[in-house]
């Protein structure tokens, strides 16, 4: 709660935990609004926490992340200069050693470019650059759109963000506003899980918003998906299931049929198949 802007509200919500927590939170006192649910994933917290909270703008924080001093104080300060956005958010910092050879999530250089000439769609789109741990949500706009998926456990934030872009202005500060953890223990780190939904995501944005294709580029957006289905082809190889790294080289292919790589794939794969039906008889 050391935040230079105080005029909030604070909902821990307990997604099924067996440990102290709520002996944790009783602690503090009446300023901690506390919630508990059986285990149902992030967004149905999120979402439980939205539907208590009162105040017009929602800020979320995951319990193995830190939020800077300074996280509500510029955020709301944005929104009280354009109440019409929809969302805004900023950037974020690693705790402990950086990451990708930078301190920040976000590249400085693209952080000011997104400050100056605003956010676009292909922004969110090809490196899912939204962190909700450093944005602040219109709540009238978080409820409009229905709030979080409740079946996605990963890709959730981006699935949101797309939503909120297509229905209202997205704003960005250049700032750090929060402070990531990174560790095995991320649910981001299920590689399956990620690339699954990732694409889920993506068709999700194209069925329910046309547009997103004038908006992206269909050959943005048959790239990502492709490379999306190789990566996840690769995985499923690894982990030893070729019918299913199989099934997702042949969708990569059906997106873009002249990629040499992923037709090498196809055909290695599909030898293997070929040879290991010869070895069995």
């Amino acid at each position: 709660m050391m935040q230079s802007f105080q005029d909030f509200e604070l909902i821990v919500v307990d997604d099924g935990s067996t440990d102290n927590t709520r002996e944790i939170v009783d602690r503090y006192g009446p300023r901690l609004q506390y919630l508990y649910q059986e285990n149902r994933g992030p967004s149905a917290a999120r979402n439980l926490g939205v539907k208590h909270a009162r105040a017009p703008w929602i800020a979320f924080q995951d319990s193995d992340d830190l939020s800077l001093a300074n996280h509500l104080e510029s955020l709301y300060r944005y929104t009280r200069e354009f109440p019409d956005c929809g969302m805004v958010f900023g950037n974020g910092r690693y705790i402990g050693a950086p990451e990708h050879d930078r301190d920040t999530i976000i590249p400085a250089k693209k952080s000011r470019r997104l400050a100056e000439k605003g956010v676009r769609l292909a922004d969110l789109f090809t490196k899912s650059i939204v962190r909700l741990q450093a944005s602040l949500i219109a709540r009238k706009v978080y409820d409009a759109i229905g709030g979080h998926d409740e079946t996605l456990w990963i890709s959730m934030d981006l699935d949101l963000a797309f939503r909120i872009f297509m229905n209202a202005p997205v704003g960005y500060l250049d700032q750090s506003l929060f402070a990531y953890r990174k560790h095995e223990g991320n649910i981001g780190r299920d590689q399956e899980l990620r690339l699954t939904e990732n694409i889920r995501v993506i068709e999700k944005l194209l069925r329910d918003y046309p547009q997103a294709y004038n908006l992206l580029g269909r050959t943005a957006v048959t790239r990502r998906l492709a490379y999306r289905y190789y990566r996840l082809a690769k995985g499923r190889w690894r982990r030893g299931d070729p019918t299913a790294a199989r099934h997702a080289i042949d969708e990569a292919i059906s997106l873009r049929p002249f990629h040499l790589k992923y037709r090498f794939y196809q055909y290695r794969w599909g030898r293997g198949e070929r040879k290991g039906l010869i070895h069995g008889i």
